[in-house]
Formats: C-alpha cells, sequence, structure tokens
C-alpha cells in the first residue's frame, strides 16, 4: 500500500471538489456515506479546500460530520487541505496563512486535523521564505502536520525544498495536462523525495 507521511493511504485518493460544486451538490447524508465507502475500499487520501463550496458548507464541514459519525477513520486518513486564497487570489502574507489554518482547523473541529496544508498558488506578491517559514512556524505549534506545495513548477519545488520539507506536491496531470511529464516538475519529486498528488 502507499505510504504518505506514516499513514497507508491507498493508490486512489478522495479529491472532495466534486461534493460541493455545483450543479450537482451532495447531500451530507450523501457525501457521508461516499466518504465512509472510499475509506472502507482503502481510499484514505482526501485531499479538501476551505474553498471547496461555501463556507457553510465545503469539504472542511463535510469532514467534520463524517469524523463526527465515523470517528475511527478520523486517525486513518491523510487529510490535505488547500488554503489561502482570498477573493480567488493567492494571499501568502503571513497573517492571512495563519487566518486561513485557523479558519480551517474551526471547520474540521476538534477530531479533525490536517495532516499537509498547501497554499492554493504560490503568491508572486510575497516572497516564497515568508510564505514557509510561516506554515513551518505552524508545524511548530502543532496546527498542521506538514507543507505541501500545489501548482508549482521544478524550480518552486527546488527553493521550497531548500526552506521547508515539502511532504508533497498537488499537480494536474491527464490526458488532457501532461505538462508534468516533460516540464521537470515529475523528475523534481522523484530526486527530492518528494510525494506527487496529481
Amino acid at each position: 500500500m502507499v505510504t504518505v507521511l506514516g499513514k497507508n493511504i491507498g493508490a486512489v485518493g478522495y479529491g472532495m471538489l466534486s461534493l460541493t460544486q455545483p450543479p450537482r451538490v451532495a447531500t451530507a447524508d450523501q457525501a457521508i456515506e461516499c466518504l465512509r465507502t472510499a475509506a472502507e475500499v482503502g481510499c484514505l487520501a482526501c485531499n479538501a479546500g476551505e474553498f471547496y463550496g461555501a463556507p457553510t458548507y465545503n469539504s472542511l464541514v463535510i469532514l467534520n460530520r463524517f469524523f463526527a459519525k465515523y470517528p475511527e477513520y478520523a486517525d486513518r486518513v491523510l487529510l490535505n487541505v488547500k488554503g489561502a486564497l482570498e477573493d480567488w487570489t493567492p494571499n501568502g502574507t503571513p497573517e492571512f496563512v495563519r487566518k486561513s489554518v485557523e479558519n480551517c482547523l474551526a471547520q474540521l473541529g476538534d477530531k479533525g486535523k490536517i495532516d499537509i496544508f498547501e497554499c492554493a498558488r504560490r503568491d508572486m506578491n510575497v516572497p516564497i521564505e515568508t510564505t514557509l517559514n510561516t506554515l513551518k512556524k505552524l508545524v511548530d505549534e502543532g496546527k498542521i502536520g506538514s507543507v505541501a506545495l500545489t501548482e508549482v513548477n521544478a524550480t518552486t519545488i527546488r527553493e521550497a525544498a531548500k526552506i521547508v520539507k515539502v511532504s508533497a506536491v498537488e499537480i494536474e496531470l491527464s490526458l488532457w495536462n501532461t505538462d508534468p511529464l516533460s516540464n521537470g516538475v515529475l523528475s523534481t519529486c522523484k530526486e527530492l523525495g518528494i510525494p506527487v498528488f496529481a
């Protein structure tokens, strides 16, 4: 079985955006049963986002309800959370990153925890060291377990790896986007021993 951060996660993860995005928003009961079924068949990596759905009904709210109903999965699921978007624009300032993490934790409730946190995109107006050092502090404080990157290039991965331990890189890899096979992202992650969530 595939492992990330010491947890067996299975070969396929569960992207939660589809549970909360129109036009087919799942009811809470449907979403919870989807997560339970996925977990039962060994799909134990959940990819959630602070902005996957409305603040009152997003992927973190669903996970809160899932862990309340099925607490036995709270420690088994590897939870990767994207945040730090302000009005759909990356905000990598220390204040906003911290606010985003705190908001995610509040929505998850007392049973949920963030194994991996990633800023949804790199904020080109804030030095990467500033953003990643904030995330490193949040790891040290126990607010998040580790740091990931998403939608970045090979150069950014190398820069980040010099600042903080990068637990994963999330990318789009599909029949319609095969760029990671040739742009250095996959080869850089392989070289640095960083798991890829595709």
